[in-house]
Parts: C-alpha cells; sequence; structure tokens
C-alpha cells in the first residue's frame, strides 16, 4: 500500500485547491487503497470545508503563521523552524512514499532538502508562470534550483510545461468532478460568469463589454448573470459601473450559490474576461453541460482548454472592441451557438475524475 502525504496550508475554507485535495484524498483511498494524510499548518481547530473518506487521515501541525507580517519576520522563522522540525519527525517517524506539496507554502522552500530516505517529493502548481518566463532575478534563479531537486513538478497543461527548465515536469491537468445534466432545450438568451470579485477578473471590462454591446444592439433580448460573491470593495466598484451605465436591467449579479451548474447550465454561453487564468476549472464545468466559453485569451488556461471555433471562441486579449464583435457574432449565429455547444459537451469528456486519477497513478505514483 502506497503512503501518500498531501501538504496544505489550511481545509476550513472553500477554494479550487482544497476542493481539488479533498476529491485526490478520498479517490486515492477509496478507489486506490493508498493509505493517504492531510498535514495542515493552520487549521485552527475548524471542521473540514468538504468531506473526507473515514479511511484520510488529517493532522494539523498548528503552525499558525502571522500573515499580518511577513515569513522572514522573527516570529514566522520561529514558527518554520518548527513547522520544518515537525515535517522531519513525521517523515521519521511515518516513511510515506510521496510527499505532495498541494499549497503554495513556506514548506515547498526546504522540504526537499530534508532527511527524506526513500520518500519522494512533489509540488503541483496552480497558478501559471507565464509572467516568470523571462526574468532572470536572482529570486527566479533561486526557484528554479529549488525546483529542480523534487522528485516530480505536476503543472497543468503544455504551455504551463514550457516556462520551466528542468525535466522533472509532468502534465496532468485537473478534473470535472461536478456532475450536472443537459437538456438543449431549457436554453435562454442568457449569459453567465462564475467568478470571484478581484480585479484578476476584470469584470469592469466585462460592464464596459456590455455597455457596446447594448449601444450596437438596443433591442437585445439577452440577460447577463453574474455570480460570485460581489459585497466587498471590488464589487461595489462593479456595482457602481452597472448603474452608472444604467445596465442593472440586464446585468444580474446573483450572489454565491451551491448550485452554480445547475445555475449556468440554461445560458447559451460562460464569459470570462480575466487578465489571466492558469487552468480554469470553470471552463470544464461548464462545457460539461453544454456551456460553451467565450473568453479573453489571456494567458495560459483558456487557449489550453477552449478549441477556438470548435467548443469556444477565443478574443483578443483586453480588446473590448473584438469582444463584442465576437459576441455580436454568436448572438446573431443560432448554428454556430449549436456547434459550439455540441462540441463543449465532448471536450469535456476528456477530463473526467477517472481519466485524471488515473494519470496521477500512471504517471506520478508509478
Amino acid at each position: 500500500m502506497k503512503k501518500i502525504a498531501i501538504l496544505i496550508d489550511q481545509f476550513y475554507e472553500h477554494g479550487g485547491i482544497e476542493k481539488l485535495v479533498s476529491i485526490k484524498a478520498n479517490y486515492w483511498s477509496k478507489y486506490f487503497n493508498y493509505d493517504v494524510t492531510l498535514i495542515a499548518t493552520e487549521n485552527k481547530n475548524k471542521p473540514y470545508v468538504y468531506e473526507l473518506e473515514k479511511s484520510v487521515n488529517f493532522i494539523d501541525l498548528k503552525i499558525n503563521f502571522n500573515r499580518e507580517k511577513s515569513y522572514f519576520s522573527s516570529e514566522n522563522l520561529k514558527l518554520f523552524i518548527k513547522n520544518v522540525t515537525l515535517m522531519q519527525n513525521y517523515i521519521d517517524k511515518n516513511r510515506p512514499d510521496y510527499i505532495l506539496v498541494a499549497s503554495h507554502i513556506p514548506i515547498t522552500y526546504i522540504l526537499p532538502f530534508l532527511s527524506l530516505n526513500q520518500t519522494k517529493t512533489i509540488k503541483e502548481f496552480h497558478f501559471t508562470q507565464f509572467y516568470r518566463k523571462e526574468k532572470t532575478s536572482f529570486k527566479n534563479k533561486v526557484f528554479n534550483f529549488i525546483e529542480s531537486k523534487y522528485d516530480k513538478l505536476i503543472v497543468l497543461s503544455k504551455e504551463e510545461r514550457s516556462f520551466y527548465k528542468t525535466d522533472n515536469v509532468i502534465i496532468v491537468p485537473n478534473p470535472i468532478t461536478s456532475k450536472s445534466t443537459f437538456n438543449e432545450s431549457n436554453k435562454t438568451n442568457t449569459f453567465s460568469v462564475v467568478c470571484r470579485f478581484a480585479p484578476v477578473k476584470q469584470l469592469e471590462i466585462l460592464v464596459e463589454v456590455w455597455k457596446n454591446l447594448i449601444e450596437k444592439l438596443p433591442d437585445l433580448d439577452w440577460d447577463l448573470n453574474i455570480f460570485g460573491d460581489y459585497k466587498s470593495e471590488y464589487g461595489n466598484k462593479v456595482n457602481t459601473l452597472i448603474q452608472q451605465y444604467n445596465l442593472q436591467d440586464s446585468i444580474n449579479l446573483k450572489g454565491q450559490s451551491n448550485k452554480v451548474l445547475e445555475e449556468i447550465k440554461s445560458s447559451k454561453a460562460l464569459l470570462i474576461t480575466s487578465s489571466q487564468e492558469c487552468f480554469p476549472m470553470v471552463i470544464l464545468e461548464a462545457q460539461s453541460v453544454g456551456v460553451p466559453v467565450i473568453s479573453f485569451d489571456c494567458p495560459t488556461g483558456p487557449r489550453n482548454i477552449i478549441n477556438n471555433y470548435k467548443d469556444g471562441i477565443l478574443v483578443e486579449h483586453n480588446t473590448i472592441e473584438d469582444f463584442v464583435s465576437k459576441l455580436i457574432q454568436f448572438i446573431t449565429n443560432e448554428n454556430l451557438q449549436n456547434e459550439l455547444i455540441k462540441n463543449s459537451l465532448k471536450n469535456a469528456e476528456k477530463y473526467t475524475l477517472e481519466k485524471i486519477m488515473n494519470l496521477w497513478k500512471e504517471k506520478v505514483f508509478n
């Protein structure tokens, strides 16, 4: 039986990494019969945000870094030493076959240099390295050196693979985990957006796109539904812009939903205006219910999932005029809509949970 430890910072708040960690841990334990342990640095005695199989172990090291201070502060350096000591003790006592670093946490920088015996180290990346690729700073040289010492680095696409200088990189995309049904007859004249309200999502640009679209098609009877927690400073900014342009009758801030796939599956398409995305799961989840995606061709995720004009549409990055043009093309061409919907369902089939978990088993835990 393989023993696998997964390192994370916390497991009490909703997040993409936390969700993926729970899915992997449960699948590996239940279907591969692996001995899986989640090790958190700061769970603060809070309940798990996602359910875990009874066979999955959970350990909170209770390091509790002070996030208000630099990791180089004297307080956090002491906690880091404690973190390293506890991890070394865990390795010595339990001798796991693999240690997987899922979150970007301080132990990332020292794990390969511990006394590992036969334990293999793995680091997975959920963020794009696009903006690091041309940099030759000392900091990046250090990162490259540390990453080279891991047995395996896991990235999400071929393009992300090209940004690493080492030969220990393996491509394993994320799986589709949510399930819903597809019903073509339920489609309505709506676009949807699913995101956290953060500047990187560039929702203010989306509002500008919608304003321009309405100006070109004044009789447009389509709605734009935006799902996400908009009760924030950035959310207020976006809402103010909607009111300023008098778009509140067609742009609907829907808030968060625990059944977002059920909410969006009646939409004709999902829209993305982010400045960057590594491997946005929302694209695959939307495609799995027959909702094609129209997205800025931002680095690097969308273009590694969407096949342009086959199962979605890529828009020139940060170009409002092109986005408006592509939306008009989509709205006025029912044949294009039907083709993208049909092929979205096919594309999503490549990322089923079983297929991706078997990639982990064959490529990583071999």
